[in-house]
Protein backbone atom coordinates (compact mmCIF):
# COMPACT_ATOMS: atom_id res chain seq x y z
CA UNK A 1 0.00 0.00 0.00
CA UNK A 2 1.55 3.09 -1.14
CA UNK A 3 0.95 6.58 0.67
CA UNK A 4 -1.94 8.72 -0.12
CA UNK A 5 -1.57 11.60 1.98
CA UNK A 6 -0.84 15.44 1.48
CA UNK A 7 2.15 16.27 -0.60
CA UNK A 8 4.53 18.80 -0.16
CA UNK A 9 5.39 21.44 -2.20
CA UNK A 10 8.25 24.01 -1.42
CA UNK A 11 7.78 27.85 -2.55
CA UNK A 12 10.68 30.64 -2.06
CA UNK A 13 10.45 33.84 -1.80
CA UNK A 14 13.49 34.94 -2.43
CA UNK A 15 13.35 38.61 -3.89
CA UNK A 16 12.41 41.98 -1.71
CA UNK A 17 9.27 41.72 -4.05
CA UNK A 18 8.11 38.27 -3.17
CA UNK A 19 8.89 39.01 0.15
CA UNK A 20 5.97 41.86 0.01
CA UNK A 21 3.67 39.61 -2.01
CA UNK A 22 4.16 36.79 0.65
CA UNK A 23 3.15 39.47 3.27
CA UNK A 24 0.53 40.73 2.03
CA UNK A 25 -1.42 37.87 -0.56
CA UNK A 26 -0.51 35.30 2.62
CA UNK A 27 -0.09 36.14 5.68
CA UNK A 28 -2.11 39.43 5.75
CA UNK A 29 -4.27 37.67 3.17
CA UNK A 30 -6.57 40.24 0.47
CA UNK A 31 -10.21 41.59 1.05
CA UNK A 32 -12.54 39.79 -1.29
CA UNK A 33 -14.49 42.80 -1.77
CA UNK A 34 -11.84 44.38 -3.22
CA UNK A 35 -10.95 41.22 -6.14
CA UNK A 36 -12.24 42.68 -9.69
CA UNK A 37 -10.68 40.02 -11.74
CA UNK A 38 -13.43 37.52 -12.63
CA UNK A 39 -12.73 33.29 -10.43
CA UNK A 40 -14.40 30.66 -10.86
CA UNK A 41 -14.43 30.14 -6.89
CA UNK A 42 -16.26 32.39 -4.60
CA UNK A 43 -14.92 34.55 -2.54
CA UNK A 44 -15.58 36.65 0.84
CA UNK A 45 -13.87 37.81 3.24
CA UNK A 46 -10.53 37.51 3.41
CA UNK A 47 -8.65 35.63 0.91
CA UNK A 48 -5.06 34.13 1.06
CA UNK A 49 -3.12 33.26 -2.36
CA UNK A 50 -0.08 32.28 -3.98
CA UNK A 51 0.60 32.21 -7.37
CA UNK A 52 3.62 30.89 -9.97
CA UNK A 53 4.26 31.23 -13.53
CA UNK A 54 3.26 28.59 -16.25
CA UNK A 55 6.81 27.75 -16.88
CA UNK A 56 6.47 25.70 -13.39
CA UNK A 57 3.04 24.52 -13.97
CA UNK A 58 3.62 21.18 -14.67
CA UNK A 59 4.30 21.07 -10.86
CA UNK A 60 1.47 23.15 -9.76
CA UNK A 61 -1.12 20.93 -11.78
CA UNK A 62 -0.29 18.58 -9.28
CA UNK A 63 -1.16 20.63 -6.36
CA UNK A 64 -4.28 19.36 -4.65
CA UNK A 65 -6.48 20.47 -1.77
CA UNK A 66 -5.12 19.53 1.28
CA UNK A 67 -1.71 19.84 -0.09
CA UNK A 68 0.85 21.95 2.14
CA UNK A 69 3.05 24.68 1.20
CA UNK A 70 6.11 25.59 2.85
CA UNK A 71 7.75 28.44 2.43
CA UNK A 72 11.60 29.05 1.70
CA UNK A 73 13.57 32.41 3.07
CA UNK A 74 17.17 32.64 3.72
CA UNK A 75 18.08 28.99 5.11
CA UNK A 76 14.75 28.20 6.74
CA UNK A 77 10.79 27.41 6.01
CA UNK A 78 9.27 29.90 8.40
CA UNK A 79 6.00 29.57 7.50
CA UNK A 80 3.45 26.68 6.05
CA UNK A 81 -0.11 26.88 4.63
CA UNK A 82 -2.92 23.99 3.54
CA UNK A 83 -3.93 24.15 0.48
CA UNK A 84 -7.79 24.70 -0.19
CA UNK A 85 -7.91 25.01 -4.20
CA UNK A 86 -6.09 25.96 -7.40
CA UNK A 87 -7.06 27.79 -10.61
CA UNK A 88 -5.46 29.09 -13.88
CA UNK A 89 -6.57 32.48 -13.85
CA UNK A 90 -4.12 35.33 -15.62
CA UNK A 91 -6.44 38.22 -15.36
CA UNK A 92 -6.32 37.62 -11.12
CA UNK A 93 -2.67 36.88 -10.84
CA UNK A 94 -2.05 40.48 -12.84
CA UNK A 95 -4.39 42.15 -10.59
CA UNK A 96 -3.06 40.57 -7.62
CA UNK A 97 0.74 40.77 -8.24
CA UNK A 98 1.71 43.67 -10.48
CA UNK A 99 5.15 43.38 -9.57
CA UNK A 100 5.88 40.20 -11.62
CA UNK A 101 8.82 39.90 -13.72
CA UNK A 102 8.48 41.14 -17.25
CA UNK A 103 6.56 39.11 -19.53
CA UNK A 104 5.87 36.71 -16.54
CA UNK A 105 2.61 37.11 -14.43
CA UNK A 106 1.83 35.03 -12.00
CA UNK A 107 -1.08 32.63 -13.61
CA UNK A 108 -1.30 29.82 -11.65
CA UNK A 109 -3.28 30.46 -8.43
CA UNK A 110 -3.22 28.50 -5.28
CA UNK A 111 -5.60 29.25 -2.26
CA UNK A 112 -4.24 29.05 1.40
CA UNK A 113 -5.53 28.55 4.88
CA UNK A 114 -4.07 30.84 7.06
CA UNK A 115 -0.39 30.38 7.21
CA UNK A 116 1.17 28.92 10.51
CA UNK A 117 4.82 29.39 11.94
CA UNK A 118 7.14 26.39 10.93
CA UNK A 119 10.66 27.68 11.86
CA UNK A 120 12.24 24.39 10.17
CA UNK A 121 15.94 24.84 8.83
CA UNK A 122 16.18 24.04 5.08
CA UNK A 123 19.03 21.96 6.28
CA UNK A 124 16.91 19.37 8.29
CA UNK A 125 14.13 18.97 5.29
CA UNK A 126 16.67 18.83 2.35
CA UNK A 127 18.95 16.13 4.06
CA UNK A 128 15.34 13.97 4.54
CA UNK A 129 15.20 14.43 1.20
CA UNK A 130 18.70 13.79 -0.45
CA UNK A 131 19.23 17.33 -1.78
CA UNK A 132 22.63 18.52 -1.63
CA UNK A 133 21.88 21.89 -1.73
CA UNK A 134 20.02 23.76 1.41
CA UNK A 135 18.35 26.52 -1.14
CA UNK A 136 15.21 26.39 -3.04
CA UNK A 137 15.46 26.66 -7.00
CA UNK A 138 12.16 27.44 -7.49
CA UNK A 139 8.39 25.95 -7.12
CA UNK A 140 8.51 22.04 -6.70
CA UNK A 141 7.61 19.37 -5.00
CA UNK A 142 9.26 18.01 -1.70
CA UNK A 143 10.02 14.15 -2.89
CA UNK A 144 8.74 10.93 -2.26
CA UNK A 145 12.34 10.62 0.38
CA UNK A 146 11.46 13.93 1.91
CA UNK A 147 8.06 12.94 2.33
CA UNK A 148 9.26 9.98 4.14
CA UNK A 149 11.30 11.34 6.37
CA UNK A 150 9.03 14.03 7.54
CA UNK A 151 6.72 11.30 8.17
CA UNK A 152 9.17 9.15 10.11
CA UNK A 153 10.18 11.96 12.09
CA UNK A 154 7.25 13.88 13.01
CA UNK A 155 4.62 11.02 12.49
CA UNK A 156 2.53 13.00 9.37
CA UNK A 157 3.02 15.90 7.40
CA UNK A 158 -0.24 17.68 9.14
CA UNK A 159 2.04 16.85 12.27
CA UNK A 160 4.55 18.88 10.46
CA UNK A 161 2.80 21.54 10.30
CA UNK A 162 0.52 21.49 12.83
CA UNK A 163 2.20 20.31 15.80
CA UNK A 164 0.58 17.32 17.58
CA UNK A 165 0.37 17.17 21.02
CA UNK A 166 -1.06 13.56 21.26
CA UNK A 167 1.17 11.67 18.17
CA UNK A 168 -0.80 8.18 17.25
CA UNK A 169 1.36 5.49 17.65
CA UNK A 170 2.78 3.84 14.41
CA UNK A 171 0.72 0.55 13.92
CA UNK A 172 3.49 -2.10 13.13
CA UNK A 173 2.64 -5.68 11.89
CA UNK A 174 5.86 -7.72 13.26
CA UNK A 175 5.12 -10.74 10.93
CA UNK A 176 4.66 -8.79 7.87
CA UNK A 177 7.22 -8.57 5.32
CA UNK A 178 6.15 -6.57 2.10
CA UNK A 179 7.63 -7.53 -1.51
CA UNK A 180 9.81 -4.98 -2.29
CA UNK A 181 10.18 -3.47 -5.31
CA UNK A 182 12.76 -0.47 -5.36
CA UNK A 183 12.63 1.36 -8.59
CA UNK A 184 15.57 2.43 -10.57
CA UNK A 185 13.94 5.93 -10.29
CA UNK A 186 15.01 5.71 -6.24
CA UNK A 187 18.47 6.56 -7.92
CA UNK A 188 17.76 9.07 -10.17
CA UNK A 189 20.58 12.19 -9.96
CA UNK A 190 22.57 10.05 -8.36
CA UNK A 191 24.74 9.55 -12.01
CA UNK A 192 25.46 6.10 -12.80
CA UNK A 193 27.29 5.34 -16.25
CA UNK A 194 25.88 2.61 -18.48
CA UNK A 195 23.22 0.36 -16.70
CA UNK A 196 24.84 0.16 -13.31
CA UNK A 197 22.26 1.13 -11.19
CA UNK A 198 20.05 -0.77 -12.53
CA UNK A 199 21.96 -3.54 -11.60
CA UNK A 200 22.21 -1.96 -8.16
CA UNK A 201 18.79 -1.42 -7.64
CA UNK A 202 18.26 -5.36 -9.09
CA UNK A 203 20.68 -6.78 -6.47
CA UNK A 204 19.00 -4.29 -3.47
CA UNK A 205 15.22 -6.18 -4.58
CA UNK A 206 16.63 -9.60 -4.88
CA UNK A 207 18.67 -9.31 -1.02
CA UNK A 208 15.46 -7.48 0.95
CA UNK A 209 13.41 -10.19 -0.69
CA UNK A 210 15.75 -13.06 -0.12
CA UNK A 211 15.66 -11.60 3.96
CA UNK A 212 19.16 -10.82 3.80
CA UNK A 213 20.45 -7.33 5.45
CA UNK A 214 23.03 -4.92 2.92
CA UNK A 215 26.17 -4.01 2.89
CA UNK A 216 27.28 -1.72 0.36
CA UNK A 217 31.14 -1.89 -0.63
CA UNK A 218 33.43 -0.54 -2.87
CA UNK A 219 35.98 2.70 -3.40
CA UNK A 220 35.56 6.06 -1.51
CA UNK A 221 32.94 8.39 -3.49
CA UNK A 222 31.19 6.10 -5.16
CA UNK A 223 28.18 6.69 -3.45
CA UNK A 224 27.35 4.35 -1.15
CA UNK A 225 25.92 5.88 2.03
CA UNK A 226 23.58 7.95 -0.51
CA UNK A 227 21.93 4.58 -2.22
CA UNK A 228 21.70 2.93 1.44
CA UNK A 229 19.98 6.20 2.70
CA UNK A 230 17.41 6.48 -0.25
CA UNK A 231 16.73 3.15 -0.06
CA UNK A 232 15.72 2.78 3.45
CA UNK A 233 13.51 5.78 3.06
CA UNK A 234 11.43 4.25 0.24
CA UNK A 235 11.02 1.53 2.32
CA UNK A 236 9.65 3.96 4.78
CA UNK A 237 7.64 5.93 2.46
CA UNK A 238 6.29 3.12 0.37
CA UNK A 239 5.68 0.44 2.81
CA UNK A 240 4.09 2.96 6.01
CA UNK A 241 1.94 0.29 7.04
CA UNK A 242 5.03 -1.92 7.77
CA UNK A 243 7.94 0.49 8.41
CA UNK A 244 7.37 3.53 11.04
CA UNK A 245 10.53 5.34 9.93
CA UNK A 246 14.33 4.93 9.57
CA UNK A 247 17.57 6.44 10.87
CA UNK A 248 21.24 6.62 10.32
CA UNK A 249 24.26 6.33 11.89
CA UNK A 250 28.40 6.01 11.99
CA UNK A 251 30.05 3.58 13.13
CA UNK A 252 33.23 4.63 15.56
CA UNK A 253 36.44 2.50 16.86
CA UNK A 254 34.86 3.12 20.08
CA UNK A 255 31.66 0.99 19.91
CA UNK A 256 30.57 -1.31 22.12
CA UNK A 257 27.78 -3.38 22.93
CA UNK A 258 26.39 -0.22 24.78
CA UNK A 259 25.60 1.55 21.51
CA UNK A 260 24.03 -1.33 19.27
CA UNK A 261 22.37 -2.75 22.54
CA UNK A 262 22.08 -0.68 25.09
CA UNK A 263 23.16 -0.77 28.98
CA UNK A 264 22.94 0.64 32.51
CA UNK A 265 23.11 4.29 32.75
CA UNK A 266 22.47 6.25 35.87
CA UNK A 267 18.53 7.80 36.47
CA UNK A 268 17.82 11.37 35.72
CA UNK A 269 17.01 11.43 39.70
CA UNK A 270 20.09 11.92 41.12
CA UNK A 271 19.38 8.91 43.47
CA UNK A 272 22.55 6.94 41.85
CA UNK A 273 20.27 4.02 40.94
CA UNK A 274 20.54 2.87 37.19
CA UNK A 275 18.29 1.98 34.74
CA UNK A 276 18.69 -0.09 31.01
CA UNK A 277 18.89 2.55 28.34
CA UNK A 278 18.60 0.85 24.78
CA UNK A 279 21.42 1.43 22.19
CA UNK A 280 20.79 2.68 18.46
CA UNK A 281 19.53 -1.15 17.25
CA UNK A 282 17.25 -1.56 19.83
CA UNK A 283 15.13 1.99 19.40
CA UNK A 284 14.82 1.33 16.19
CA UNK A 285 12.32 -1.49 17.61
CA UNK A 286 11.07 -0.07 20.25
CA UNK A 287 10.60 3.88 22.25
CA UNK A 288 8.42 5.36 24.34
CA UNK A 289 6.85 1.84 25.25
CA UNK A 290 5.80 2.09 21.57
CA UNK A 291 6.59 -0.81 19.33
CA UNK A 292 8.70 0.56 15.80
CA UNK A 293 10.58 -0.31 12.80
CA UNK A 294 12.60 1.83 11.35
CA UNK A 295 15.51 0.44 8.89
CA UNK A 296 18.49 1.76 10.58
CA UNK A 297 21.65 2.62 8.12
CA UNK A 298 24.98 2.06 9.98
CA UNK A 299 27.97 4.13 7.81
CA UNK A 300 31.37 2.76 7.76
CA UNK A 301 30.76 -0.12 9.82
CA UNK A 302 34.11 -1.53 9.90
CA UNK A 303 35.34 1.55 11.74
CA UNK A 304 33.91 -0.92 14.50
CA UNK A 305 35.13 -3.81 16.23
CA UNK A 306 32.00 -5.55 15.06
CA UNK A 307 32.42 -8.94 17.15
CA UNK A 308 32.75 -6.55 20.42
CA UNK A 309 29.71 -3.87 19.04
CA UNK A 310 27.20 -6.46 18.38
CA UNK A 311 27.72 -9.25 20.75
CA UNK A 312 24.50 -10.82 21.04
CA UNK A 313 22.90 -9.11 18.10
CA UNK A 314 24.72 -11.95 15.92
CA UNK A 315 22.06 -14.06 17.01
CA UNK A 316 19.32 -12.22 16.32
CA UNK A 317 20.43 -11.41 13.01
CA UNK A 318 20.06 -14.96 13.00
CA UNK A 319 16.41 -15.03 13.92
CA UNK A 320 16.58 -16.57 17.36
CA UNK A 321 15.29 -15.02 19.97
CA UNK A 322 17.76 -13.14 22.82
CA UNK A 323 18.12 -12.50 26.57
CA UNK A 324 20.35 -9.88 27.96
CA UNK A 325 22.01 -9.26 31.13
CA UNK A 326 19.98 -6.28 32.13
CA UNK A 327 16.60 -6.43 33.50
CA UNK A 328 13.51 -3.55 33.65
CA UNK A 329 11.07 -3.78 36.84
CA UNK A 330 13.04 -7.45 38.14
CA UNK A 331 12.33 -8.98 34.47
CA UNK A 332 15.26 -9.98 32.07
CA UNK A 333 15.44 -8.00 28.88
CA UNK A 334 14.37 -10.21 26.09
CA UNK A 335 15.11 -10.08 22.24
CA UNK A 336 11.99 -11.43 20.03
CA UNK A 337 12.35 -12.31 16.65
CA UNK A 338 8.77 -10.76 15.02
CA UNK A 339 7.39 -14.44 14.39
CA UNK A 340 8.09 -15.68 17.69
CA UNK A 341 6.23 -12.88 19.29
CA UNK A 342 2.62 -12.49 19.72
CA UNK A 343 0.55 -10.83 22.61
CA UNK A 344 0.95 -7.54 24.32
CA UNK A 345 4.50 -5.77 24.26
CA UNK A 346 6.28 -5.53 27.94
CA UNK A 347 8.24 -3.16 29.54
CA UNK A 348 11.38 -5.64 29.22
CA UNK A 349 10.76 -6.80 25.33
CA UNK A 350 12.37 -5.77 22.26
CA UNK A 351 10.93 -7.30 19.27
CA UNK A 352 12.34 -7.17 16.35
CA UNK A 353 10.05 -7.13 12.87
CA UNK A 354 10.44 -9.80 10.18
CA UNK A 355 10.82 -6.79 7.77
CA UNK A 356 13.14 -5.01 9.56
CA UNK A 357 16.71 -4.21 7.71
CA UNK A 358 20.35 -3.47 8.66
CA UNK A 359 22.13 -1.27 5.53
CA UNK A 360 25.57 -0.84 6.17
CA UNK A 361 28.50 0.75 4.43
CA UNK A 362 32.40 0.05 3.96
CA UNK A 363 35.17 1.24 1.95
CA UNK A 364 37.10 -1.68 0.49
CA UNK A 365 40.20 -0.30 1.12
CA UNK A 366 40.25 0.05 5.18
CA UNK A 367 40.39 -3.59 5.07
CA UNK A 368 43.83 -2.89 5.97
CA UNK A 369 43.60 -0.40 8.50
CA UNK A 370 40.88 -0.97 10.52
CA UNK A 371 38.37 -4.01 12.08
CA UNK A 372 37.66 -6.75 9.80
CA UNK A 373 34.50 -8.53 9.69
CA UNK A 374 34.24 -11.71 11.18
CA UNK A 375 32.54 -14.84 8.86
CA UNK A 376 29.91 -15.18 11.50
CA UNK A 377 28.72 -11.89 10.81
CA UNK A 378 29.53 -10.96 7.07
CA UNK A 379 27.27 -14.60 6.16
CA UNK A 380 24.17 -12.57 7.65
CA UNK A 381 24.27 -10.26 4.48
CA UNK A 382 24.64 -9.65 0.86
CA UNK A 383 27.34 -7.62 0.12
CA UNK A 384 26.88 -5.41 -3.13
CA UNK A 385 29.92 -3.79 -4.60
CA UNK A 386 29.51 -0.26 -6.03
CA UNK A 387 32.21 0.24 -8.54
CA UNK A 388 33.97 3.15 -9.89
CA UNK A 389 33.16 3.76 -13.50
CA UNK A 390 35.90 2.93 -16.15
CA UNK A 391 37.52 6.05 -17.28
CA UNK A 392 38.39 5.94 -20.84
CA UNK A 393 41.82 7.36 -21.27
CA UNK A 394 41.36 8.89 -25.29
CA UNK A 395 38.51 11.07 -23.62
CA UNK A 396 38.64 11.21 -19.77
CA UNK A 397 36.67 14.38 -19.78
CA UNK A 398 33.42 13.20 -21.42
CA UNK A 399 32.73 10.84 -18.45
CA UNK A 400 33.45 13.82 -16.27
CA UNK A 401 30.90 16.09 -18.77
CA UNK A 402 27.76 13.11 -17.78
CA UNK A 403 28.35 13.35 -14.24
CA UNK A 404 28.58 17.80 -14.18
CA UNK A 405 25.29 17.77 -16.06
CA UNK A 406 23.62 15.32 -13.66
CA UNK A 407 25.25 17.32 -10.67
CA UNK A 408 23.82 20.88 -12.05
CA UNK A 409 27.58 22.06 -12.45
CA UNK A 410 28.22 24.35 -15.19
CA UNK A 411 31.66 24.78 -16.05
CA UNK A 412 33.74 24.49 -19.17
CA UNK A 413 34.88 21.69 -21.43
CA UNK A 414 38.98 22.43 -20.69
CA UNK A 415 38.46 22.07 -16.82
CA UNK A 416 36.28 18.93 -17.11
CA UNK A 417 39.24 17.45 -19.24
CA UNK A 418 41.42 18.17 -16.80
CA UNK A 419 40.20 16.87 -13.97
CA UNK A 420 39.32 13.70 -15.91
CA UNK A 421 42.76 13.04 -16.36
CA UNK A 422 43.70 13.38 -12.60
CA UNK A 423 40.68 11.17 -12.02
CA UNK A 424 42.50 9.07 -14.34
CA UNK A 425 45.52 9.26 -13.35
CA UNK A 426 44.84 8.37 -9.39
CA UNK A 427 42.63 5.73 -10.91
CA UNK A 428 44.73 3.28 -13.11
CA UNK A 429 48.41 4.39 -12.06
CA UNK A 430 48.31 1.18 -9.52
CA UNK A 431 45.73 -1.34 -9.15
CA UNK A 432 44.92 -1.40 -5.82
CA UNK A 433 43.28 1.91 -5.43
CA UNK A 434 40.43 3.54 -7.23
CA UNK A 435 38.38 6.84 -6.55
CA UNK A 436 34.74 7.80 -6.77
CA UNK A 437 32.83 10.28 -8.66
CA UNK A 438 32.22 12.31 -5.67
CA UNK A 439 35.86 13.06 -5.26
CA UNK A 440 35.67 14.56 -9.07
CA UNK A 441 32.70 16.35 -7.90
CA UNK A 442 34.46 18.25 -4.91
CA UNK A 443 37.65 18.96 -7.58
CA UNK A 444 34.80 20.53 -9.85
CA UNK A 445 33.18 22.70 -7.13
CA UNK A 446 36.59 24.31 -5.35
CA UNK A 447 38.01 25.12 -8.93
CA UNK A 448 34.63 26.72 -10.09
CA UNK A 449 34.32 28.71 -6.76
CA UNK A 450 38.08 29.61 -5.94
CA UNK A 451 39.54 32.60 -7.03
CA UNK A 452 42.96 31.63 -7.78
CA UNK A 453 44.11 30.57 -11.25
CA UNK A 454 43.10 27.81 -12.53
CA UNK A 455 46.37 25.89 -12.36
CA UNK A 456 46.91 27.16 -9.17
CA UNK A 457 42.76 26.12 -7.59
CA UNK A 458 43.09 22.76 -9.64
CA UNK A 459 46.96 21.91 -8.06
CA UNK A 460 45.32 22.93 -4.62
CA UNK A 461 41.99 20.89 -4.91
CA UNK A 462 44.24 17.68 -6.10
CA UNK A 463 45.79 18.39 -2.68
CA UNK A 464 42.67 18.76 -0.41
CA UNK A 465 40.68 15.86 -2.09
CA UNK A 466 43.25 13.29 -3.71
CA UNK A 467 45.67 13.33 -1.62
CA UNK A 468 43.80 11.68 1.78
CA UNK A 469 42.60 9.21 -0.20
CA UNK A 470 46.11 7.71 -1.03
CA UNK A 471 47.10 8.13 2.74
CA UNK A 472 48.51 4.11 3.45
CA UNK A 473 48.74 2.87 -0.36
CA UNK A 474 52.05 1.92 -0.94
CA UNK A 475 52.56 2.87 -4.12
CA UNK A 476 51.60 6.36 -3.80
CA UNK A 477 54.51 8.23 -4.86
CA UNK A 478 53.98 6.56 -8.57
CA UNK A 479 50.49 8.44 -8.68
CA UNK A 480 52.02 12.02 -7.20
CA UNK A 481 54.54 11.49 -9.92
CA UNK A 482 52.20 10.89 -12.94
CA UNK A 483 49.87 13.65 -11.69
CA UNK A 484 52.98 16.36 -11.59
CA UNK A 485 53.83 15.42 -15.42
CA UNK A 486 50.33 17.26 -16.04
CA UNK A 487 50.88 20.78 -17.22
CA UNK A 488 47.41 21.69 -15.91
CA UNK A 489 49.12 21.23 -12.10
CA UNK A 490 51.71 23.13 -10.44
CA UNK A 491 54.30 20.22 -10.44
CA UNK A 492 56.80 22.12 -8.05
CA UNK A 493 53.99 23.07 -6.03
CA UNK A 494 52.29 19.72 -5.78
CA UNK A 495 55.57 18.01 -5.20
CA UNK A 496 55.94 20.14 -2.35
CA UNK A 497 52.57 19.37 -0.83
CA UNK A 498 52.81 15.33 -1.13
CA UNK A 499 55.69 15.89 0.76
CA UNK A 500 54.08 17.74 3.55
CA UNK A 501 50.50 15.68 3.15
CA UNK A 502 51.93 12.38 1.88
CA UNK A 503 55.30 12.22 3.18
CA UNK A 504 56.35 11.29 -0.08
CA UNK A 505 59.51 12.56 -1.91
CA UNK A 506 60.10 11.83 -5.30
CA UNK A 507 63.24 11.38 -7.27
CA UNK A 508 65.28 13.73 -8.97
CA UNK A 509 63.50 14.10 -12.35
CA UNK A 510 60.57 13.28 -11.54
Amino acid sequence: MGYDGPAIYRAPFGSAEAQANFDRTVRSGVDADGIDASTVRELSGTVRLWGTKASVEGSWRKVEAGDFLIFYRDGQYPYAAEVLGTERNEELGREIWPNHGEGQPWVCIIYLDEPVELGVDSAEIHDLAGYEIEHTMGFSPLNEMGIGGVRGRWGSVEAFVYGDDEPRPPDVDVRAVPSVDVPVSTLDDLHFPGGQAGAIVDQVNAALNAGKHIVFTGPPGTGKTEIARRVSRHLAVTHDEVYSGHEMTTATADWSTFETVGGYMPEEDGEGDLSFVAGQVLRRFKRDDVQRNEPLVIDEINRADIDKSFGQLFTLLSEQGVQLPFTRDGEEIEILPGDEFDGELQPNQYVMPESWRLFATMNSYDKTALYEMSYAFMRRFAFIHVDAPEIPEDDPGALVAEYAAGWGIDTDADLMTDVGNVWRIANTTIEERKLGPAIVKDMLSHVTHSGLSRQAALTQAVADYVFPQLEGVARREAIVSELTSLDCLDGDRLTALARDILQVRLADGQ
